[in-house]
């Protein structure tokens, strides 16, 4: 009869073939389409997400790469399909040591792209240029340093750095490759990029970004860094186990500087001033006014303080290793100055871990060779500026060398490149 219900187990009958023809003619989703499907912001965070897996794990197969994201294989095969498609990851051509003894078809590990982008860190010294290279999956590639050979200028300095990144994008087989540029400077800069001053350049107030963009075109000059603070990422990136949240970084070259780590997080202050360190009251005047400030920390331990020093002792060094040299042949006034330098550096440091509570006080810079010397005199005089019952510090000299602020400026770009996955 018309308009009549079909029996129930005809409509069951219907119902299961017509399932069935749908399912012979239609073809699974490709992990594109299946990439396509997924809301967008969910897709970008998962896409985040394998690739610092990537980048802390290493190469691993995609069913490792679920597990490791706890999501499905055919959401880590569409994750993976993105990432190669654009060219941050590739595909070894050696199978998971997971799957070597399975059987069936071996499992092929994926991994981080080296040649995706190359990020590139500079520190602009008194002396010198460096200039770092990290490649996309946090490997060092480059590196060069070449004395300043137009003077301290920012015009000249700026000519020349330009100079030494073009150079280098020169010899790349795809210079595109190189994602930006980080300089890190002896002083105090701002998010524009202005270098407010840097008393080891002589410089105040200079638009260094600027100057630096407007000869590298190509190249995005994206931020300038304290070179302490540079130097601390280095650092905590040096060392193999995790380095503690309450830190404290300290280089010493031309001046002082320091970086503070509070909570596992870099401390920059209100302006960016944090960690100026060397210009802290010492309560008695030093061996010079680098910065204008007779009573300066870094009036008592820099480098120029400590040949002014000598040669108020009536010794005779216009560089460290000189000085480095005349302590090895146990000189009287190279002993006394090291005996000053040490007293006062174990007091600089009894101000910081009463200011800060650190568990470890990093040293690093050219002048560090000095606590390397007399470790036990500086841990002393630490210890004797303390309030009773106050825990002493843990001190040791940085891992890494010159290096550091070039190296951890192209580490900040690094990591500024993974946690935006832009």
């Amino acid at each position: 009869m018309p308009g009549a219900p079909l029996p129930p187990a005809l409509v069951c009958l219907v119902a299961k073939q017509t399932y069935l023809l749908e399912a012979v003619n239609t073809r699974m989703p490709t992990p594109e389409a299946v990439a396509m499907s997924m809301p967008l912001a969910v897709r970008l965070m998962n896409e985040r997400r394998a690739l610092q897996a990537l980048l802390h794990d290493g190469a691993m197969s995609r069913a490792a790469l679920a597990r490791r994201l706890e999501i499905t294989r055919s959401t880590a095969s569409s994750i993976v399909a993105n990432l190669v498609a654009d060219g941050r990851v590739k595909e070894l051509s050696a199978p998971a040591e997971e799957d070597a003894q399975r059987t069936g078809r071996p499992g092929i590990r994926v991994a981080l792209d080296p040649d995706h982008a190359l990020f590139l860190g500079v520190d602009i010294g008194a002396q010198l240029i460096r200039l770092c290279v990290v490649d996309y999956t946090g490997a060092l590639r480059h590196g060069d340093a070449q004395p300043l050979v137009g003077g301290q200028g920012p015009e000249a300095v700026a000519d020349q750095l330009a100079r030494m990144v073009a150079d280098y994008r020169a010899s790349l087989p795809r210079p595109d490759a190189v994602a930006g540029l980080n300089v890190a400077v002896p002083g105090v800069v701002d998010a524009a990029g202005c270098v407010s001053r840097a008393p080891p350049l002589g410089w105040g107030q200079v638009a260094l970004r600027d100057e630096l963009q407007a000869r590298l075109p190509e190249v995005p000059v994206v931020r300038l860094v304290n070179d302490a603070n540079a130097f601390a990422v280095a650092e905590r990136h040096a060392g193999e186990p995790a380095p503690p949240d309450e830190a404290l970084y300290i280089l010493i070259d031309e001046g002082v500087g320091g970086c503070i780590f509070a909570g596992g997080r870099m401390v920059e202050g209100a302006g960016g001033f944090a960690g100026e360190i060397g210009h802290m009251p010492f309560g008695r005047p030093g061996h010079g006014t680098l910065t204008g400030l007779p009573e300066a920390f870094e009036n008592h331990v820099a480098r120029g303080a400590v040949l002014t020093h000598l040669a108020r002792c009536g010794g005779t060094a216009d560089t460290l290793e000189a000085l480095s040299m005349l302590l090895a042949e146990e000189v009287p006034a190279a002993r006394k100055v090291l005996e000053t330098w040490s007293a006062d550096f174990g007091r600089g440091l009894a101000v910081l871990a009463t200011l800060f509570n650190p568990s470890e006080i990093v040293v690093g810079g050219a002048v560090a060779m000095l606590f390397g010397q007399p470790r036990a005199a500086c841990r002393s005089a630490l210890a004797a500026h303390l309030m009773p019952g106050t825990p002493v510090p843990g001190v040791r000299l940085a891992t890494l060398g010159a290096e550091a602020p070039s190296v951890g400026a192209a580490r900040l770009l690094h990591e500024a490149a993974f946690a935006a996955h832009a």
